[in-house]
């Protein structure tokens, strides 16, 4: 894939009296507000995949399906809450990728049973030499065993099966795993806190109440990573994702003012801490591919992964992946050498992180969504390459 791909959605032209039974994602995200995005969470909505093969086209195209619903389980007349008609367009579809799924969350109906039809509209766009109903065609049943999977996992709208509403925290969507998000970070957590147990039990160290300085830079850096998120997505306004960087900067900041106050030695607690740290961080990469964050473009390269950005399902570059793997291996690296050197005054811990933030700064130019800047990616890359060469040479000396 050249660059990202996005999915875009808009109300059919012909339905103008059911309009308001269509409410697009970004309009819930945005609409402002705890009490806005509680309705959001506690509403009934329909969740509906359509699923295609990409055409042999030259290069990228766009494709538009078209759902359309009514409900079954209804008595008299239709309400327009009973029905709906909506487009959803893909802007960028690779040939040669794979099975796609294109999913649509229609919000504002009447909760019950559906019957829901998918047609593809051709290209937004002309595409020389092609016809329109060779942008797409359904799925063949050659797809790969993640896809195969995945479509027993989701409603189908090619299927004859009714659909059913449910609230959108529980809505099936092919690559995401409700609510994994949050499980993995908290397991990932626990990991961070028993390595740091395992490495002061195991050297012996003496670092006085670690416990109290972890939990409550956990619990900092939580608010950090929030707090980062909706300064970083302020003009768009959201809020409902998190920062690692935040994290990190939250984290260590409380760190450092509690071993002050406390009188810890830091360079042994942070030596303790790099390892949990960094394998925590791993973990949390596995939440974040199947919730269908952090990923990356959708690609035709053998080595992409199929998963999904919570709308489009493709074989993508598994940016999530490339993560987990950098900070686990500095992580087990960082760990394996804490306990057979010991302590080196911080050296392990600016080493590791710093190790981690230059591969990572490397990793953020392959997902989907682009860079707020590059000016900050480049200084952060030769300050972390710099701090890493000189708890190198500290270490080595």
């Amino acid at each position: 894939m050249t660059r990202r791909s996005a999915a875009r959605r808009r109300p059919a032209v012909n339905a103008a009296p059911r309009s308001k039974v269509v409410q697009s994602d970004k309009e819930a995200r945005t609409s402002g507000g705890f009490t806005a995005r509680l309705a959001s969470v506690a509403q009934q909505i329909l969740a509906v995949t359509y699923w295609f093969d990409p055409a042999p086209q030259p290069g990228p195209y766009p494709v538009t399906v078209r759902f359309s619903g009514r409900r079954v389980d209804v008595k008299g007349r239709l309400s327009p809450g009973d029905r709906f008609v909506l487009d959803e367009t893909i802007e960028e579809v690779i040939p040669g990728s794979g099975p796609i799924s294109l999913t649509t969350r229609v919000r504002g109906i009447n909760p019950g049973s559906w019957v829901v039809t998918a047609r593809v509209q051709g290209s937004a766009r002309p595409t020389r030499g092609l016809r329109e109903q060779e942008n797409a065609t359904p799925a063949a049943g050659r797809s790969g065993p993640a896809a195969r999977l995945w479509r027993r996992w989701a409603p189908s709208a090619e299927s004859a099966e009714h659909m059913s509403t449910c609230l959108t925290p529980f809505a099936r969507v092919p690559g995401i795993l409700p609510g994994i998000w949050g499980a993995m970070v908290t397991l990932g957590m626990a990991v961070a806190l028993a390595l740091q147990t395992l490495v002061i039990a195991c050297d012996h160290l003496a670092v006085g109440p670690w416990w109290a300085i972890t939990l409550v830079a956990i619990a900092a850096g939580i608010a950090g990573a929030k707090g980062w998120f909706i300064v970083l997505h302020r003009r768009e306004q959201r809020r409902e994702g998190w920062c690692i960087q935040g994290f990190i900067t939250g984290a260590s900041l409380a760190a450092a003012i509690l071993l002050v106050v406390l009188d810890v030695p830091a360079g042994v607690f942070l030596d303790a801490t790099a390892p949990g740290l960094l394998v925590a961080m791993a973990v949390g990469r596995v939440g974040c591919f199947f919730a269908g964050c952090c990923g990356g473009p959708p690609t035709a390269s053998r080595w992409g992964v199929w998963s999904s950005d919570q709308r489009v399902g493709a074989r993508r570059i598994p940016t999530q992946l490339l993560e987990l793997v950098l900070a686990l291996s500095l992580g087990v690296g960082t760990l394996g050498a804490v306990l057979s050197h010991g302590p080196a005054g911080g050296s392990f811990f600016v080493a590791g992180l710093t190790a981690y933030i230059l591969g990572r700064q490397g990793i953020l130019h392959l997902r989907a969504e682009p860079c707020k800047t590059r000016l900050g990616g480049l200084v952060t890359m030769a300050l972390a390459a710099l701090v890493l060469v000189a708890a190198v040479v500290f270490l080595v000396r």
